[in-house]
Formats: structure tokens, C-alpha cells, sequence
């Protein structure tokens, strides 16, 4: 039972081509309704984690991924989709890029990640919403498209801000544990 975050995880994962395909296709409510899928497994599986104690090492390398991935995916495909709105989608996929380095850099050198903070979990929340909405109400009015990518770009450019200091106190943290002596 306690691989069942993981395997949503994974699900996750295996939802990206399929996702993919119905935006190349032009099926943007296909590509909304697997959104929510994927959002809802999850929420799912940081429940089930959580509320079980069914974290493991897989899980907080394989929740990451997955919402790194599927995010990266969204924005990249969004970009050919909706290019008037280029700016935004680069900028997120930036912010994306540079975690995933991050995240990259922790892995590398054996360092135990955290999980997600509060500003991170807000910017993926705002961020599936918008996308969802993007997909399912393709014909939106462009105001409410900006406001949606404004708000985006907004909170995932803060939440990058705000996890700055939380890896710079990780790295001093784990220099200061390899050497006591310091």
C-alpha cells in the first residue's frame, strides 16, 4: 500500500505524451481533462503520503519530476499553442529549469530534499488552475488569459525568490554537517 503515491506519481508521468499528443491534435478539452487528472492523482498522492507516512526516497524525487515534467511539458507546448503569450511560457519554464538544476545539484551530491514549502505548493496550485483553464476555455477572452499567466508567472517567480534562501540554508546546513570542525 505504501507504493501507492508513487505509483500515482508515475501515473502522472505516463499521462505527459498523452497530453501532449491531444495538444498537437488541437483536442485542448481532452488536454484540460487530463490536466485535471493529473492534478487530482496529485493531490491524491501528497495525501496519501502524507496522512499514511508513506513518504520515500523514490516519492520525493518522483512527485518533483513529475510535477517538474508535466509543468515543463504545459509550458513548451503552450508556446507553440498560444504564442502571443510567449513571454510568460518562457519565463515559466525558466523558473522550471532552474529548480530541476537545483533539484539536479541536491541529488548529485546525496543531499535528502525537503519536499515542497507553502509558496511552492501555492505556485503549482495557481499554476495548474490557469493551465486548465487555458486548455478547456481555449476561446477566453485575452484580458482574462493575461490576468491567469500574469498571476502565474507572478507566483512561480516569487516561489523561486522564496526558495533562493531555503537552498542556500540546505547547502550551509550540509557543508556544516560534512565538517563539525568548521
Amino acid at each position: 500500500m505504501h507504493h501507492i503515491p508513487n505509483i500515482l506519481s508515475a501515473f502522472r508521468i505516463a499521462l505527459i505524451p498523452f497530453f501532449v499528443y491531444q495538444v498537437i491534435m488541437g483536442n485542448m478539452l481532452v488536454a484540460g481533462i487530463i490536466l485535471i487528472i493529473s492534478a487530482l492523482t496529485d493531490i491524491v498522492d501528497g495525501y496519501l503520503a502524507r496522512r499514511f507516512k508513506w513518504v520515500t526516497s523514490l516519492g520525493k524525487i518522483l512527485d518533483p519530476a513529475a510535477d517538474k515534467l508535466t509543468q515543463v511539458s504545459i509550458c513548451v507546448l503552450f508556446v507553440v499553442q498560444f504564442t502571443q503569450f510567449w513571454v510568460f511560457f518562457i519565463v515559466l519554464l525558466l523558473r522550471d529549469m532552474t529548480m530541476l538544476v537545483a533539484a539536479g545539484y541536491f541529488v548529485k551530491h546525496k543531499m535528502q530534499l525537503t519536499g515542497a514549502r507553502w509558496f511552492g505548493k501555492i505556485s503549482t496550485v495557481v499554476f495548474f488552475v490557469s493551465m486548465i483553464f487555458i486548455a478547456l476555455f481555449p476561446g477566453l477572452p485575452l484580458i482574462y488569459i493575461y490576468i491567469l499567466l500574469a498571476l502565474t508567472t507572478f507566483t512561480a517567480v516569487i516561489a523561486l525568490i522564496m526558495y533562493v534562501p531555503e537552498f542556500i540554508r540546505f547547502k550551509r546546513k550540509r557543508l556544516h554537517s560534512d565538517n563539525p570542525g568548521c
